[in-house]
């Protein structure tokens, strides 16, 4: 049978997807993982335990909100009608209180980068708001061109992807205590539901407006019997990961702030969790130790950043070898033996295309094809096309990977000030005050406290987190270094003094520090 055709992104996006999920994109950004995760439970009724999902689209008041700006990649823009402003007008004293609205939604929109740190430029349909309330969470839209009139549908090519597979961890990480699913779900309710005058508001502009009805399709969430539909799939379904995920997320949103204050401390927790995710599923060897060692010092110590960009890679490492002995997997599955080798050789050498097809690579370059179909001429055996041709293959698909695959970790690692890099410098570890914040958050309760090395160890057996001297020497990367101590002493004061400037830490003396969560228990949940 003839292997259906597809591009080699194609062919390196589903290898991925069978060690990562169904699926990760690189042109997504922190934030819309949140936002992504938020309108999935929303569009379940905040239920952890759904099967499918509805889609808002809220085409009307998100055309009042970004009136004036871009319109796809023409140089078209947004505009209401004539009829539509007068039914606007309907509902205000004076025409200038609509601007007032208009300014204080656009003042809610999320602010969105590129790879560089650039404002990303999206149009109007592709921007998102700060959910103060549920009625501003929408899907993404694409325009539609039908016989000269103009509508909007979603689109999946950008939008529910990352969180989708979010919701399913919480799902999955929640099975065995229902107890904590049910504290997760109410309290984003609570969260979601009670600012009443931006919904009173909403919704008077969305009466107005709304000209295509919101479907009321479901989008599944699982595999729905023979159904054909594309569904979010996680290889693993058990990993004991996801429980953590969920206590770490319940402690965060379980701080008595208000939504607004917690999204950017939801934005560097979940993409944190999803970053350790796939640096986790890309380790062949489960029982090594995945380790980050971070450096505290602003990359002001070159020993210090070294290794911390040395730690960087050897993960991004871990991520190229999964990915190449997946596709070793894969290739011996297509090609089977050396008797099919042998069958087949002299075809391929006449058409090379053959060849091509059934490594479902239909859609290469010419260019890349041309590299295929030389390498095959020069194959008279079974070890030439397992090692001639392997490496052949293996470079093109890797050459996808590198693009895209390991952009998506990078992009969970600024996103979740975690990491990143600075011009001229490699990519290395280090921590943001978000994400110390979120980190702390994350693992102490409501007004708990804990001692400062004691918190370094934790995060140490945890996470792999190598700050200080302790665990440096417990690891073996101070060994390996050949640094004087007093360097990753330093490092670990850094740290302390990034905590105390968070207010997150109490020094009694310079042996007795306290690390502490300040803020209280959000009280009792209603909805």
């Amino acid at each position: 049978m003839v292997a259906k055709k597809q591009s080699v992104e194609e062919f390196s996006t589903q290898l991925s997807a069978q060690i990562w999920g169904h699926r990760f994109k690189d042109g997504q950004r922190g934030p819309e993982y949140v936002l992504e995760f938020l309108n999935v439970l929303k569009g379940t009724n905040y239920d952890l335990a759904a099967n499918s999902y509805s889609r808002v689209r809220a085409t009307g008041l998100r055309q009042f909100i970004f009136e004036g700006d871009k319109e796809g990649a023409k140089t078209g823009v947004v505009s209401l009608t004539t009829e539509q402003k007068d039914s606007l007008y309907e509902l205000v004293e004076n025409k200038d209180e609509l601007n007032v609205i208009r300014d204080f939604f656009r003042n809610l929109e999320v602010p969105l980068a590129d790879g560089t740190g650039k404002p990303a430029n999206r149009s109007w349909y592709a921007k998102t708001l700060y959910p103060l309330h549920e009625s501003l969470l929408f899907f993404e839209l694409r325009t539609l061109n039908k016989g000269g009139e103009k509508s909007y549908n979603f689109e999946r090519n950008f939008f529910a992807r990352g969180g989708e597979l979010y919701f399913l961890m919480l799902s999955y990480g929640t099975e065995a205590n229902l107890e904590l699913r049910e504290k997760i779900q109410c309290r984003l309710k609570s969260l979601l539901c009670k600012n009443k005058a931006i919904e009173n508001i909403v919704s008077k502009i969305s009466s107005r407006l709304e000209n295509e009805k919101n479907s009321s399709d479901l989008y599944p969430l699982k595999k729905e019997g023979e159904s054909n539909r594309e569904y979010p799939v996680l290889p693993v379904t058990d990993d004991p990961i996801y429980t953590e995920f969920a206590e770490e997320f319940y402690n965060l949103i379980n701080l008595n702030i208000d939504i607004y204050e917690l999204f950017e401390l939801m934005t560097s927790l979940i993409t944190f969790q999803l970053g350790r995710y796939m640096l986790k599923r890309a380790q062949i060897n489960e029982e090594s130790k995945l380790t980050l060692f971070f450096d505290c010092l602003d990359a002001q110590v070159g020993p210090i950043q070294t290794l911390s960009a040395r730690s960087f890679s050897d993960n991004e490492l871990l991520i190229k070898n999964k990915f190449e002995d997946f596709f070793k997997q894969t290739f011996r599955e297509k090609i089977t033996s050396e008797e099919f080798v042998i069958q087949n050789l002299k075809s391929w050498h006449t058409d090379p295309e053959l060849l091509i097809e059934l490594l479902g690579l239909s859609r290469l370059s010419k260019v890349r094809k041309n590299k295929v179909a030389k390498v095959i001429q020069k194959c008279d055996s079974y070890d030439k096309v397992m090692t001639q041709l392997f490496n052949v293959v293996k470079d093109i698909v890797s050459d996808q990977l590198k693009r895209h695959q390991l952009s998506i970790v990078r992009g969970l690692t600024r996103d979740g000030g975690y990491g990143g890099f600075r011009r001229g410098s490699k990519y290395r570890y280090f921590m943001s005050d978000t994400f110390i914040q979120a980190l702390v958050y994350a693992n102490l309760k409501p007004g708990k406290q804990t001692e400062f090395h004691s918190f370094l160890e934790d995060i140490y057996q945890k996470y792999g987190f190598i700050i200080g001297e302790l665990q440096a020497k417990e690891d073996g990367i101070y060994e390996k270094s050949k640094l004087n101590v007093s360097y990753f002493q330093r490092n670990e004061y850094a740290l302390r003094e990034k905590l105390r400037h968070n207010g997150l830490l109490i020094e009694y003396s310079d042996a007795t520090a306290m690390i502490r969560n300040p803020y209280e228990h959000a009280g009792q949940v209603t909805e």
